[in-house]
């Protein structure tokens, strides 16, 4: 797995451009992931309301912009639980009235407990899996061909409380 380092005060992951361009793709209609995050994607108690957004682990965004059309998995630490992570579906579609995005809970995961996931796109519908858990989301605007990998990001709002790891592998 690689290892993704989000700094303190920033949203985006460590990457380098030749992976960025390597994430591109055509056709991708299912994704498996593998992530465990590292004991630092928890902290005690939320900073301010923000720190309730989505932090975004992996997924997939069709099209040119992911913000129209896109599924992945997100994540938020279970403050009330120590070492505790609640892993979500999240979804953005452009042609949902009143709400452009989606977000259901699947299940929570232990810090340093290494998870096998898989997103996949079909029948009008995303089915989102972590570990042996799986939920199904609605995909009402359909899959373009041209599609690109989705790698974490954190907030909403909100950067980084300080230095965290994910590690990430994904496949399809």
């Amino acid at each position: 797995m690689r290892f993704y380092l989000i700094k303190k005060g920033n949203h985006y992951a460590s990457m380098s451009f030749f992976e960025k361009i390597g994430a591109i793709g055509w056709n991708v209609k299912t994704l498996s992931l593998r992530f465990s995050f590292r004991k630092e994607c928890w902290w005690a108690g939320p900073r301010n309301q923000d720190d309730l957004d989505q932090n975004k682990l992996g997924g997939i965004g069709f099209g040119t912009n992911h913000h129209n059309n896109s599924v992945r998995l997100t994540w938020v630490p279970d403050f009330e639980n120590s070492g505790m992570i609640k892993v979500y579906g999240y979804t953005y579609d452009e042609k949902k009235e009143g709400q452009k995005f989606a977000i259901t809970y699947i299940k929570s995961v232990h810090v340093e407990e290494t998870v096998s996931g898989k997103i996949e796109s079909r029948d009008k519908s995303y089915f989102i899996t972590v570990g042996d858990t799986t939920i199904k989301m609605d995909n009402i605007k359909s899959d373009p061909g041209l599609c690109f990998r989705l790698f974490p990001y954190f907030g909403g709002n909100n950067t980084a409380p300080h230095d965290m790891v994910i590690e990430l592998e994904m496949n399809g």
